[in-house]
């Protein structure tokens, strides 16, 4: 008789346990009123991600690129890089770290990455305070995402700090 009236006690907490959890996820939903559900989905989202350039197109530009244009935008200034170690190193700012998009954040120019004067890779630099990574662009269109590795963001500042860099808005 103690057995089972241990059994049923056992079998109705179990029941209760059960039946209480679920409860409590169906008064989570329902506890939402309408408008805080049509304001968490109209959230507007400023940071969008894009999948990092892969190994064999990165080694395909560290060693294919003979040359390399950055075109900046609202500055009086270009670069061009002919030198394959300087190449290199630059090549080697790309981090293989993804970048967060912040949309809010305007490109202040574009690499071209050349080899024997065919374009191989385009890629839009972000530089500023929020925002610092390269997106690279396949078949005219943003494709990956990397940031700007610490020793790129050195080379960049000492760049930027001897030219006068305005705020940019690239061509349209």
């Amino acid at each position: 008789m103690k057995n089972n009236l241990l059994y049923i006690l056992v079998i109705s907490l179990l029941v209760i346990s059960l039946t209480s959890c679920g409860n409590t996820k169906k008064k989570g939903k329902e506890g939402l009123s309408m408008e805080k559900m049509l304001e968490a989905e109209n959230t507007e989202v400023n940071v969008s991600t894009l999948p990092s350039i892969t190994f064999e197109e990165m080694k395909q530009i560290y060693e294919g690129t003979d040359f390399i244009d950055i075109i900046f935008y609202n500055v009086d200034f270009s670069m061009s890089v002919n030198n394959k170690t300087n190449i290199q190193k630059m090549v080697g700012f790309v981090s293989t770290n993804v970048a967060s998009i912040d949309l809010s954040c305007q490109p202040m120019g574009r690499l071209f990455f050349q080899k024997n004067g065919e374009l191989l890779v385009e890629a839009d630099m972000y530089y500023d305070d929020k925002c610092r990574y390269f997106v690279f662009q396949k078949n005219e269109k943003a494709a990956y995402a990397n940031a700007i590795t610490p020793e790129g963001q050195a080379y960049f500042a000492k760049i930027f700090s001897q030219v006068k860099v305005e705020p940019t808005t690239p061509p349209q």
